[in-house]
């Protein structure tokens, strides 16, 4: 670790063991800049559609020939990132060979609207305090994934531009999730880059993934490290329901529309699927997206190689838990929606239970589950990544509803009881089957700032020494 303490956010990481706050990292940020200004520049990339900004900080010198752009927040409930490009702009600070060639690019955050929502549940340790404040936007309006689902955000189009202005060679975006394991996923195959990934891991006691439910369907390079095929994510994203949001050929609240007489600044790009996401963008330059997953909260449960025991109950097992407890949120939510304004947690809420009801269907063996058992053969990491999203899913679902419900103060005393009883419940049943472990957040952002360094040492023989067309 280089992260040191005289910057806030690095007294987050290390003093106080728990993820910097939006503040913390926009403070080090222009420390960094301010100490080092022949080095390191701070800017603003754009505003958000509540009008914040995204920040943009920038290490490197004027004679770099390549650039690699760092993205985090693009899911307001994941916080590793922050910690985890503090570490790295501390790393290229201190390390000449990294700034004289390569100029690294770290967006702050890229939907600080959410992360304001999800705020509280950053310093939390438990995972019912974590689910307590837990807030992810709706599908389409998550700035990574809206230009799948025809979604015009400002923030997506910020991030685009960026893309198109820097061309790097390759783009990561730092993901973590409340329990799991590690795993990557990438556009490209990054030779050797398994074996870093895998070195780090080990090192650092985080348990590496085998079968994600988020990587079913991708070739897997290396042990946790997936292909992303364009055509196999729609295929994961259609079951999960992903691509296919309430209203999609409405504008979602808050989403900003062109004047009429003007193009839309979208066009150029691709519309519908995972190829117009964000992922994609920099292939138009030759450059490639490797996203990082990391566990908050880590579980020795999913990197089990060996075929799974029994795997056809286990699966009408899991389709049979999502769906009933998505059915009993929705009950609830029928019941309090009546006194409920539309807001931002309210949308959210609608994903996670449409996700239920696709979910269902796809695990059940009677139905499209039957899918799941051939012709890969269904390990017991597989089918715990499964049974893991039937635990997280519903939980989540809960959750954004109770918050909902608080926030509008709502005369709905009956049903904030019974979703209180949910969420402790099913917290319980979901650290009983997963028995996570807290990973102290200095952890988390070392094994990131890692395979972020690795994956970049193993690009660069390959570059060109030109600098590119800007």
């Amino acid at each position: 670790m280089l992260t040191d303490t005289s910057t806030s956010a690095g007294r987050a990481i290390l003093l106080h063991d728990r993820h910097p706050t939006l503040e913390e990292l926009a403070d080090t940020a222009h420390l960094l800049a301010a100490r080092h200004p022949e080095l390191c520049h701070v800017r603003t990339a754009g505003t958000s559609r509540a009008g914040q900004p995204l920040v943009l900080l920038t290490i490197g010198r004027a004679t770099a020939t390549d650039s690699v752009l760092i993205v985090t927040g693009a899911h307001a409930d994941e916080f590793s990132g922050r910690a985890g490009i503090v570490e790295l702009a501390h790393r290229v600070l201190a390390q000449p060979s990294l700034h004289e060639a390569v100029t690294w690019n770290f967006l702050l955050c890229l939907d600080p609207d959410g992360a304001r929502l999800a705020e509280a549940g950053a310093g939390t340790r438990s995972l019912p305090e974590y689910f307590e404040h837990y807030f992810r936007p709706a599908a389409e309006e998550q700035p990574e994934w809206a230009p799948a689902i025809g979604g015009r955000l400002p923030e997506s189009r910020i991030l685009l531009d960026l893309i198109d202005d820097l061309r790097p060679s390759l783009q990561f975006s730092l993901h973590s999730a409340d329990v799991g394991g590690t795993f990557l996923q990438s556009t490209c195959d990054l030779a050797g880059l398994a074996e870093p990934f895998a070195k780090s891991a080990a090192g650092l006691g985080i348990p590496v993934e085998t079968g994600p439910y988020d990587a079913f369907w991708l070739r897997e390079a290396g042990p946790g490290v997936f292909m992303m095929a364009p055509h196999h994510i729609d295929q994961q994203e259609s079951s999960t329901g992903m691509l296919a949001p309430p209203h999609a050929d409405q504008p979602h609240p808050g989403q900003p529309q062109p004047h009429p007489d003007q193009p839309h600044p979208d066009q150029h790009q691709e519309t519908g699927g995972v190829r117009a996401t964000t992922w994609f963008a920099p292939q138009r330059y030759g450059g490639e997206t490797v996203i990082v997953e990391t566990p908050v909260w880590a579980s020795a449960h999913l990197g089990d190689t060996r075929p799974a025991d029994d795997p056809y109950a286990r699966l009408t097992a899991c389709a049979g838990q999502v769906r009933e407890r998505g059915r009993l949120v929705t009950d609830l939510m029928d019941e309090v929606l009546p006194h409920l304004d539309d807001s931002p947690l309210l949308r959210a809420a609608h994903t996670p239970l449409t996700a239920s009801r696709q979910l269902a269907h796809e695990w059940d063996p009677q139905a499209a589950g039957q899918r799941l058992l051939h012709p890969t053969p269904m390990t017991e990491a597989r089918l715990a990544g499964i049974e893991l999203w039937a635990h997280r899913i519903p939980v989540r679902a809960a959750a954004l509803l109770r918050r909902a419900v608080e926030a509008a103060k709502a005369p709905t005393t009956p049903a904030t009881a019974r979703l209180d009883h949910l969420l402790q419940d099913w917290c319980a049943q979901y650290q009983q089957r997963f028995q996570p472990l807290w990973l102290p957040v200095a952890r988390q952002a070392e094994h990131q700032a890692n395979t972020v360094q690795a994956a970049v040492a193993l690009s660069r023989p390959t570059r060109p020494g030109v600098r590119r067309d800007r």
